[in-house]
């Protein structure tokens, strides 16, 4: 029994170990987005490839060793892997900063819907939302012309990069990051002295961020925002936390057909935790579509203050799971797709700028409704995660269309910080591009697979925003 006890736990650290670590590049995201597992069935294949034949080499050992000589192979090898394991976790522990304090911030709600008398300029960041499914939707919903009426459309816009997390850091401040030097650095300089943030500070903008994950560990940048406080964070139930991180290991080193039971979302650590901030008695800001909805739908957008105000609101928008209808009511991920979820942002962006007219603080608001990148679907290939065409809609303080203007002058994300400045001088939104329609350039992407940011790819478009078959790989790659 003792022999057999042997085996089957040297079969169980071995595939555990082996799971973990080599055979997690094809699992699934995390990143929301409701999972698939019949696309991922070969992965069972492997998985029950791996234990059959660890179990029968372990099987075979235990056979022609002898007892006491088998003990000692199981120990050895159970010893050596231990070891491995023992220096990887120590060199993780130390390389990451793990025991260092770590900075929290409390991104407040106060004064979200309170807007200036004097000059506004807001950003309105709505997550995942792709171009081409705007463009296809205008067809369907013709009132959207009348609801971005005084916005100019540039249907070819080309974002930037694939997901969020160097998405918006490259709004913020035009900046690149190619996986050479610290991530964390490049953060905290985006947060600290971004040129946006210096030319709205010389122009004596008040500066609201709301943004609900600011992974900067700079101390520094919360004088740069007025909503923005020290925190203490605690765990609402240590208990509870221990079974997320499990559920979070199991999902890397669990057989195949346990890992479907490990899928944890990052909105469930989010709900662990408790926020004590120094300063401020308001909520913490949230990027949820429902809260936004329902926070607007109460307070309303108030225009009672003087000074110039500048806003960047980052909500969910488009982005997985799809769990809600057009009118952006929670329906659930089954009945949810990712053009209702499209339609539930121009909802979200309709309502906001409806209560900026019922305020009286439209005229006088320079305002941008885009995305942080685009979307192509839920697959696993390269070219999935190219997601560079990016919704972009502008309009200039004091600017009246009769409809929708719909531009085809090549943008690139590479311009905001260009047409930043010539909205806060008061230009129209056919003015703050130099790039007009005829016009033909080649325009910068950075494609990678959520999850695994330290391998870029440089993309060149050559063509319009929204053509992938015009998205040509330079060769070039970035890692880290």
């Amino acid at each position: 029994v003792y022999r057999i006890a042997l085996a089957g736990g040297l079969t169980l650290f071995i595939c555990t170990y082996i799971q973990g670590n080599f055979m997690i590049d094809r699992l699934p995201p995390l990143d929301g987005t409701s999972i698939w597992w019949g696309k991922y069935d070969i992965l069972r294949k492997d998985t029950l490839l791996l234990w059959v034949v660890v179990l029968i080499v372990v099987i075979a050992a235990m056979i022609v060793l002898r007892k006491q000589k088998f003990v000692h192979v199981v120990m050895f090898i159970s010893g050596c892997m231990t070891l491995m394991l023992l220096v990887t976790a120590c060199s993780t522990v130390i390389t990451s900063g793990a025991l260092h304090s770590k900075l929290h911030l409390h991104v407040s709600v106060e004064e979200e819907f309170e807007m200036s008398a004097d000059n506004n300029f807001v950003i309105l960041v709505l997550d995942t939302a792709d171009s081409r499914e705007f463009t296809s939707l205008l067809e369907e919903h013709p009132e959207y012309r009348e609801i971005f009426g005084d916005f100019t459309y540039f249907e070819n816009t080309t974002g930037a990069y694939t997901s969020t997390l160097n998405a918006i850091p490259f709004i913020l401040s035009g900046e690149w990051y190619e996986n050479e030097g610290s991530f964390q650095d490049y953060l905290d300089r985006v947060y600290r002295e971004a040129p946006l943030w210096k030319e709205l500070k010389s122009r004596n903008y008040q500066i609201d961020l709301y943004e609900d994950d600011i992974r900067a560990q700079d101390a520094s940048i919360v004088d740069n925002f007025d909503n923005v406080y020290f925190t203490k964070v605690t765990p609402v139930s240590y208990l509870e936390l221990a079974k997320q991180e499990l559920k979070l290991v199991g999902f890397r080193y669990a057989p195949y057909d346990l890992k479907r039971y490990c899928v944890i979302k990052e909105v469930y650590f989010n709900e662990l935790r408790e926020s004590h901030p120094e300063g401020s008695d308001s909520k913490a800001f949230t990027a949820d579509n429902t809260a936004f909805k329902e926070d607007l739908a109460a307070q309303g957008v108030v225009m009672d203050e003087t000074g110039n105000r500048f806003k960047f609101i980052h909500l969910n928008g488009a982005h997985a799971p799809f769990i809600y209808d057009k009118d952006a009511n929670v329906i659930g991920v089954e009945q949810g797709s990712y053009r209702q979820s499209m339609e539930a942002s121009i909802t979200l962006a309709a309502n906001y700028i409806q209560a900026l007219k019922d305020s009286g603080a439209y005229d006088n608001t320079a305002l941008i409704v885009m995305a942080d990148h685009g979307y192509n679907g839920m697959g696993e290939k390269e070219e999935d995660f190219l997601r560079q065409a990016a919704l972009l809609l502008i309009k200039g303080r004091n600017e009246q269309h009769d409809t929708m203007q719909i531009s085809e002058a090549p943008i690139s994300y590479e311009d905001l910080q260009e047409a930043y400045v010539r909205l806060l001088d008061g230009a129209q939104s056919d003015a703050v591009f130099d790039w007009k329609e005829g016009d033909t350039r080649e325009r910068r992407f950075l494609e990678y697979a959520p999850g695994n940011e330290k391998h870029m790819v440089e993309y060149l478009q050559k063509g319009h925003a929204q053509d992938l078959t015009t998205m040509v790989p330079t060769g070039r790659v970035f890692d880290r």
